[in-house]
């Protein structure tokens, strides 16, 4: 509760293009008055995804290429390790880090007809 009154973003991985394109819009050159989106954002990192060592155009915006190989199977891999009960737990001993004002979450909800 502390620190958050002072952080004025906070992105989510599932839309990380749209918020990151939020981001960099908001942050300017103190030089040339430009947006890091209009630098480097809107034409992408480089022509090579995976190199983050060349600000070369490309040929699209900053991360609105998916590559496959960050496919993370999430939802997955948590199907492994929680059950109900634990959902259950973890929505209650958590809720007011997963309600607070300063995030907006999507609700997961991995077992949805076994609510208690």
């Amino acid at each position: 509760e502390k620190w958050w009154p002072h952080i004025n973003f906070v992105g989510n991985m599932d839309n990380m293009s749209d918020d990151a394109k939020l981001l960099l819009q908001s942050i300017h050159s103190n030089v040339s008055g430009k947006s890091a989106w209009d630098e480097i954002g809107k034409f992408g990192w480089s022509d090579n995804e995976r190199s983050c060592d060349n600000t070369v155009q490309s040929d699209g915006e900053f991360l609105a290429q998916r590559d496959a190989r960050h496919k993370t199977s999430a939802r997955d891999k948590m199907l492994m390790y929680y059950t109900p009960g634990l959902e259950n737990f973890v929505e209650r001993h958590y809720a007011e880090d997963l309600n607070t004002p300063y995030f907006q979450f999507d609700e997961v909800q991995l077992f949805r007809d076994q609510k208690h």
